[in-house]
């Protein structure tokens, strides 16, 4: 079974159905038609190893990264492979998985799992391509495994192409290849390879993508190297100050506040030449961040200018129909102050003619006294007839003499004044008094 390779999208019916059918380029196409318009950040290094008794159950795992059975909604699947297979599984690689969660001892490994990221700078097939030749070139033909290719959107809206290999430590060899399920995964079965325990085994595999992605790189002619030690270690002393946390756990408001802290971070690190690159292809980096940068600035200045302009023209439409409005409305007022001049004026005029005209009317309209009424009139301004007046006279006279004597009759009857003779005294001071006022006694 040297170099046999098991491709689930053209073998296997039901992951071909769920998997194959069209759906994983519909979601290539889907992916295509939402990658960002602005330029591709540079290609990273990014390789986790992650193996441990306590990781999700291996079948669950598998159906996950195969985007089958609960994870076919998921989407984002490019490319799906499994190899290496011993005979009951050859068929059906989910029965491999499957008997590892069954028959390996308890608390021991079912699988272990690489996730690497994949170069965004290369198309499709080169991806794909590459994929497969780090799966031979880690994994040979000496352990049983399944790779698959997603391609998600990350938070700046461009594909995030990985790939996710797990396989099994068991080795596979003439000898374990025809083990039926419950031996295969014995102690007198199939042998782990201890090298996957060493503690250098992850920076090995590290080293080995790295090489790999820099021929691919290589073949597509970009000019940018990786590099498998870290930032501090290449003295990249700028970028190591921008590594992200490991970890974004805590309450909401501190995951936003870490999110916002990461995307500030990878922000900071897009200004800075990528690791890998020479000195003239990191001058040229800062180069084409310069002018990047110009042109959004001027971008935005002429989006302000076009909107100061809007905003200029739109205060001048506004100002012309204020005066176009301000005008007729005088207009209006000085036409209405003239129709109540008007009305004023003849107001006044009938005011003053109007006495005059009522006196015409009234002398105009009036009809001249008939000749018996002119006699009447004659008669009664001649005063009535004589003996008629000594009859009012005298009953006039009579009147006032019977008022006369009621009054008298109603007046009480007067009193008679009683003489007082004066006392001596009296007499004294009014005798003196008369001979002052005749000038006698001044000096006494």
């Amino acid at each position: 079974m040297t170099n046999a390779r098991y491709l689930v999208c053209a073998t296997h019916k039901r992951i071909a159905k769920s998997n194959c059918n069209g759906k994983g380029k519909n979601n290539r196409k889907l992916n295509r038609n939402r990658r960002s318009n602005g330029p591709l950040p540079m290609a990273i290094v990014h390789v986790v190893m992650k193996s441990s008794s306590t990781a999700p159950p291996a079948a669950a795992h598998a159906e996950y990264i195969a985007r089958d059975g609960q994870y076919q909604q998921r989407g984002g699947l490019e490319l799906v492979e499994s190899g290496n297979m011993p005979e009951f599984a050859r068929e059906d690689p989910q029965l491999f998985w499957q008997a590892a969660d069954s028959f390996e001892r308890k608390n021991g490994r079912a699988y272990t799992e690489l996730q690497i990221a994949l170069p965004r700078e290369l198309p499709l097939e080169e991806r794909h391509q590459l994929a497969r030749e780090a799966t031979r070139e880690l994994l040979g033909d000496r352990f049983a495994y399944t790779m698959a290719v997603h391609t998600p959107l990350a938070k700046d809206n461009i594909e995030q192409p990985h790939m996710h290999l797990m396989f099994s430590e068991r080795v596979i060899d003439s000898n374990t290849q025809t083990l039926p399920e419950d031996r295969f995964f014995k102690r007198n079965g199939a042998k782990k390879d201890p090298e996957w325990n060493a503690r250098d085994k992850p920076m090995e595999v590290r080293e080995t993508w790295v090489e790999m992605m820099n021929a691919a790189l290589e073949r597509q002619g970009h000019e940018q190297r990786l590099d498998a030690r870290s930032w501090r270690d290449q003295g990249r002393h700028d970028l190591a100050e921008l590594v992200e946390p490991k970890l974004l756990a805590g309450s909401e408001a501190e995951a936003r506040a870490l999110h916002a802290h990461v995307d500030g971070l990878r922000e900071q690190r897009a200004e800075l030449p990528a690791p890998g690159l020479g000195v003239e292809a990191a001058a040229q980096h800062i180069e084409d961040r310069a002018e990047l940068k110009i042109a959004e600035v001027r971008e935005r200045e002429a989006q302000e200018l076009s909107r100061l302009d809007r905003l200029i023209a739109a205060a001048r439409e506004l100002a012309a129909e204020v005066k176009e409005r301000t005008a007729a409305v005088a207009q209006n007022v000085a036409e209405r102050l003239d129709q109540f001049r008007d009305r004023f004026d003849r107001w006044r005029e009938q005011r003053d003619s109007g006495p005059r005209e009522r006196q015409e009317q009234r002398a105009a309209s009036a009809e001249p006294p008939s000749r018996e009424k002119q006699q009447g009139q004659d008669q009664g301004h001649a005063g009535p007839e004589p003996v008629q007046g000594t009859e009012l006279e005298r009953g006039l006279q009579a009147f006032r003499e019977r008022y006369a004597a009621h009054q008298k009759a109603q007046e009480p009857p007067p009193v008679p004044e009683q003489k007082v003779e004066p006392q001596p005294e009296q007499k004294q001071e009014k005798k003196q008094e008369r001979e002052i006022s005749r000038g006698f006694g001044i000096g006494m």
